[in-house]
């Protein structure tokens, strides 16, 4: 025995020796032309040793090569694909007898790579091979390998690696893209595969430093297809981003944990990665955070306890993407505070705000003449209906748009292969409530909608205020809707759409007008002094149906109610040109009731004719027509006025010219009082 350990120590004597001395009576220099030749027949690329080469191999194996350089293909922008100064690889020996790896130190020192894509589309990393001789075939048809094992990686263990200022250099010519990552500086440590794997490192990236932190607690587990505990986080100025869960690498990758992101300028942020954003307010676009749990399996990805907060607003709920299928499916469901997406929204224009845009007009051209009449002809894309479907469910806790602010509204959206419904459930509006459904069929060869929608005790004036700058009608309104078009743009859609509906105001006035003043004084000069901003007409109840076809809107019982006097009204409102020919008749009669008096109480009427475009409507009263008609029958005028006998006082009527009155007895003389109105 004594014997045998001395000739085992000798040999492994001899063998030290002759590792130590083997080098001294090799030249490395002579085995870089044949290194180069090797490399350029696997990858068709020029390799240039500019440096010294250095070897050991006790009492590990140890290598440093410096001046590396890998040429690029022909058409490249750069002449060489990769250089380095200098790389440094030392592996232990005994491990390497039991087929196990272990580096104690691995280093790159200011390696440089480019990575580009020609014209084509061809990527420098696709290398041409050369041609080589087949393995001969075993009798299971594979290539012989001349071994059944190759080194272990059960046995990895990483010391010393590190990237020290490093570059990654990558342009598409194809496509214009281009990115340059410099002073990479990265360090990586595992004492063994079932041990914490970590990584650490540093990049500028467009003028940023940006952080890199990562570790995986058992990196065996992840190769033998089970899962581990997974931290990483990116630390830079634009962005910040930490996730902390479990990684699964199965049949299918999975990932699992809670996700935090911090933005502290969301403006700051598209600006610097190169797409700038354009803002209204520089309050907006601003801090932005996301938290939640994340469950990635596959092409499924779910985000549950989500909790976002983005300027002034917030949500909070979940989403789930499925993008296993044809099209990717979301379901998603949030409710949120008060969002007021007006700073968001572009800037008024005068025509935006209600003002009128016959500023822009000519003289000869007319508002009402004047082509589509602001209705849009460029085409609607509704192409993005058609690339997902969705579920989803919003709540909020009111919006504000503008000036139109809503209180709490819960809608649900289901959008399934180009069809779009939209349920408002609930809708708090300006006192009062508002239900409805809006259906987009973007799927058919002409895209399609359906409106309907039900409004309950909204309070009209601010409502009209807010909405369309109207303030000349105050009252609480309940409405319906039941609207159907189809069209490809905003101009089809208002010229195809047909319905019917109906509204009722009680309570209200319309500001501008004194109609009962009007009736009782109907001269010209009455009839200016009626339509003054001071002027208020109170009303119980006005109450209309209409109908909607191809564009053109048609009420024919128009009705308002009110003490002493109402008022009918009938006619069109053509949507495409924007124009209005409609009649109102108001009169005087001898009933002082409001709600649930008679519409159609006699008295005396004065119409009142309203034509022309919507952004300037002339206004002119059909005198000539209503005193035909009343004084056709002198008697059945006075009665109709003053109500017969034990009714209301006749009001004294003045004259145009001389300012005299007439009394009622003159009443019989029709010509006079339209002599005394009008003049001869």
């Amino acid at each position: 025995m004594k014997k045998i350990l001395i000739i085992v120590g000798g040999l492994v004597v001899l063998v030290i020796a002759a590792l130590l001395i083997v080098p001294m009576f090799i030249s490395l220099e002579d085995q870089k032309p044949l290194v180069a030749e090797k490399v350029k027949e696997a990858t068709g690329r020029d390799l240039v040793i500019g440096g010294e080469i250095s070897l050991s191999l006790f009492p590990s194996v140890a290598i440093e090569i410096n001046g590396v350089s890998l040429s690029n293909y022909a058409q490249g922008q750069n002449k060489e694909m990769v250089s380095l100064d200098q790389m440094a690889l030392e592996l232990q020996v005994m491990p390497l007898l039991s087929q196990e790896i272990v580096i104690d130190r691995f280093v790159l020192v200011k390696p440089v790579i480019n990575l580009e894509v020609d014209k084509d589309g061809k990527p420098n990393w696709v290398f041409e091979q050369a041609a080589t001789p087949s393995a001969p075939a075993t009798d299971s048809g594979t290539a012989e390998s001349g071994s059944d094992e190759g080194i272990s990686l059960g046995g990895l263990s990483l010391g010393d690696v590190r990237i020290v200022d490093g570059e990654l250099h990558y342009v598409d010519l194809a496509s214009g893209a281009s990115e340059d990552l410099s002073a990479i500086n990265l360090e990586i440590a595992l004492k063994a595969l079932d041990q914490p794997l970590s990584l650490d490192g540093k990049l500028d990236w467009k003028a940023q430093t940006i952080a890199l932190t990562a570790g995986i607690a058992n990196l065996q587990n992840l190769i033998d297809g089970g899962n581990s505990d997974l931290e990483a986080s990116i630390a830079s100025d634009p962005v910040n981003f930490d996730f902390k869960g479990v990684v699964a690498q199965g049949s299918e990758f999975a990932l699992a944990g809670a996700l935090n992101l911090d933005v502290p300028s969301v403006v700051g942020l598209t600006s610097w990665v190169g797409v700038p954003l354009e803002r209204q307010s520089e309050n907006t676009f601003e801090k932005l955070s996301v938290k939640g749990d994340l469950d990635l399996k596959g092409a499924v990805i779910a985000f549950e306890n989500v909790a976002i907060n983005f300027d002034a607003l917030s949500a909070e709920g979940g989403l789930r993407i499925d993008a296993s299928g044809a099209k990717p499916d979301i379901r998603a469901s949030l409710s949120t505070g008060v969002l007021d997406v007006t700073p968001y929204l572009p800037a008024e224009t005068e025509n935006s705000s209600g003002s009128s845009d016959t500023a822009s007009t000519t003289p000869s051209q007319t508002p009402a003449s004047s082509g589509n009449q602001g209705w849009s002809n460029e085409p609607i894309d509704f192409s993005g209906l058609q690339t997902v479907n969705a579920d989803l469910s919003l709540k909020s806790a009111g919006v504000i748009v503008r000036k139109i602010t809503i209180g709490a509204s819960d809608l649900a959206i289901l959008l399934k292969d180009g069809k779009l419904t939209a349920d408002l459930n609930e809708l708090s509006l300006y006192d009062g409530m508002a239900k409805g459904k809006v259906v987009l069929n973007a799927a058919s060869a002409t895209p399609a909608s359906q409106v309907d929608f039900v409004l309950s005790g909204v309070q009209a004036e601010p409502l009209l205020r807010d909405s369309a700058d109207f303030e000349k009608l105050l009252g609480t309104l309940n409405a319906t809707a039941n609207l159907t078009t189809q069209g490809a743009s905003e101009m089809q859609l208002v010229s195809n759409l047909n319905g019917a509906g109906d509204f009722l105001f009680k309570d209200g006035a319309v500001k501008g007008i004194n109609i009962a003043s009007l009736i009782r004084n109907i001269s010209l000069d009455a009839l200016n002094k009626s339509f003054d901003d001071a002027e208020q007409t109170d009303f119980a109840e006005l109450s209309g149906t209409y109908k909607i076809t191809n564009g053109v809107v048609d009420n024919q019982d128009l009705s308002m109610i009110a003490p002493l006097f109402r008022l009918t009204g009938k006619g069109t409102v053509p949507l495409p040109p924007k124009t209005v020919d409609y009649r109102v008749e108001p009169k005087l009669v001898g009933d002082i009731e409001g709600q649930g008096g008679d519409g159609n109480a006699a008295g005396l009427a004065v119409p009142l004719l309203i034509t022309g475009s919507w952004n300037d409507p002339q206004i002119a009263p059909d005198l000539a027509g209503a005193l035909t008609d009343q004084l056709s029958d002198p008697s059945k005028l006075i009665e109709n006025v003053t109500g017969g006998e034990g009714g209301v006082e006749l009001p004294k009527i003045p004259l145009g010219d001389g300012g005299e009155t007439i009394a009622p007895e003159v009443l019989e003389k029709p010509k006079e009082v339209l002599k005394g109105l009008f003049g001869n």
